[in-house]
């Protein structure tokens, strides 16, 4: 090697690039688009974009030193839509002009059309019915709903709801305006994916959508603590309560035959329903109801089973965080990072930090062993799978240890800081939600999340969950 040569990339810059000589032609045109598109799948790309840029759009991959990293896809334009000039150069189109399933049937929108389909999916169709219409092979109903929303395509039979069906508005729910659009999109399609922020009042359209339609509702939720949280609510707004059931997914695929078991429902509520696309909860898919709600705050998976999600709600219902914030219907919470050498400095950390906080205070933590060490050392409790009446303890109980099984959807107006202190790897889906918790809060809150160097160099895609809703995070030591 060349003596001369400089040892790194930096020494080449300073060395060979002039800022004096920067043309302002080209420096204007960076200002005009300021980031690149590169191509990353069919239909999918990485948008490239200078840190020093505010600009989020879609979901954020990874980062350099000097780079953010963002995916585009069709996914991020359903749940919000992009500019136009950003689509177009993505490439985001539909499969098909038109692609409705119903029952077993997949009608096309002309005979070249059906042709294509009938080719592309040639394993999945039982025979052609005519010029538009094949007839879907029995039980593969399902695999050739996700094929098509893959594809592109919301392959949803619109099912407006029947004005007979319908009671007046219930007297203790009123919607916002944008949960008054979501509920006009539902009465005219029967079936919604409501993708919004935690704390945006999902519940709430759905304990108002349950009240207006006449007839049984079913609520399927991930945890016990979920439920409990259910059905303190539906006793407190809803007029119907002996119409309303409540059951976690684990418990409606766990017994044999139980889903058909169930009766006529008029409408059922999936919510997290980023759990539905797991094997044994996807034949939830089957249960017999006229309208259904899928409700998520993260409504990606890390298997990349995202496709299902919305196979399995209907059509999508999407608003961004700082929307939600610019109508202050929610308040960006502080976020810190705060970095330990050792596991030990940090549970050392953990022990000096909560008596500094006055308010009422979650403690996350997955490890059940590391759970009970805690409770034990802080004389506080620890809420995990076995434990009864979940939210009577976190009523009664000023600051909690808590493991997943909060993870998600509790709601805590008295709630002022979230700690997490042991976590599930770089899981972003957990980050999100966890964050989460503490915007459902009455105040503006505190997120602080402890880590060790180790954690934070493997770990550290967890935060860009955050970080893509331009939330800013200090990191401290």
């Amino acid at each position: 090697m060349d003596n001369d040569e400089p040892d790194d990339l930096r020494g080449f810059v300073e060395r060979n690039i002039d800022l004096d000589k920067v043309k302002r032609e080209h420096l204007e045109s960076f200002f005009d688009v300021p980031y690149a598109l590169l191509p990353k799948d069919k239909n999918e790309v990485w948008l490239v974009v200078p840190k020093f840029i505010p600009f989020q759009l879609g979901y954020l991959d990874r980062q350099t030193e000097s780079y953010n990293i963002f995916v585009i896809n069709k996914y991020v334009d359903w749940i919000s839509p992009l500019p136009d000039d950003i689509k177009a150069k993505v490439g985001i189109r539909s499969k098909f002009r038109k692609a409705v399933l119903s029952g077993d049937i997949l009608e096309l929108g002309d005979r070249d059309e059906c042709d294509k389909a009938e080719r592309s999916y040639s394993p999945l169709v039982s025979r052609r019915l005519d010029d538009v219409r094949l007839r879907i092979k029995k039980g593969k109903e399902f695999e050739l709903l996700a094929s098509l929303i893959d594809g592109g395509n919301l392959p949803f039979i619109r099912t407006p709801v029947d004005q007979g069906e319908l009671r007046s508005p219930p007297r203790k729910i009123e919607l916002r305006d944008y949960q008054m659009r979501a509920w006009e999109m539902f009465l005219d399609t029967g079936k919604i994916g409501v993708y919004w922020p935690p704390s945006a009042g999902k519940t709430y359209l759905s304990l108002y959508a349950g009240e207006r339609i006449i007839g049984n509702k079913l609520v399927v939720v991930p945890s016990n603590t979920l439920k409990e949280q259910w059905l303190q609510r539906i006793r407190k707004y809803c007029r119907y309560p002996e119409e309303w059931n409540v059951h976690t997914y684990q418990m409606l695929t766990g017994r044999k035959n139980w889903i058909y078991s169930m009766g006529n429902i008029s409408l059922t509520i999936f919510d997290e329903a980023h759990h539905l696309p797991a094997n044994s909860f996807s034949r939830l898919a089957t249960i017999n109801t006229r309208y259904r709600i899928g409700l998520s705050a993260s409504p990606y998976r890390e298997d990349g089973r995202i496709d299902y999600i919305f196979a399995l709600t209907g059509f999508p219902v999407g608003l961004r965080w700082q929307e939600l914030i610019s109508m202050k219907v929610i308040e960006e919470p502080d976020i810190k990072v705060i970095v330990y050498s050792t596991r030990e400095e940090k549970r050392k950390g953990l022990l000096q930090l909560v008596p500094n906080y006055a308010g009422d205070i979650i403690i996350f933590c997955d490890s059940l062993k590391l759970g009970r060490e805690l409770s034990d050392e802080l004389d506080i409790p620890f809420i995990y799978g076995s434990t009864k009446d979940r939210m009577e303890v976190l009523r009664t109980n000023r600051v909690v240890i808590m493991s997943r099984v909060g993870d998600e959807g509790v709601s805590l107006p008295e709630l002022e800081t979230v700690i997490e202190y042991d976590f599930f790897g770089g899981s972003r889906r957990q980050e999100v939600q966890r964050v989460g918790r503490i915007m459902h809060g009455n105040k503006k809150g505190e997120h602080i999340i402890l880590m060790t160097d180790d954690e934070l160099q493997k770990y550290e895609k967890r935060l860009y969950s955050l970080e893509e809703q331009g939330f800013r995070i200090d990191v401290m030591r």
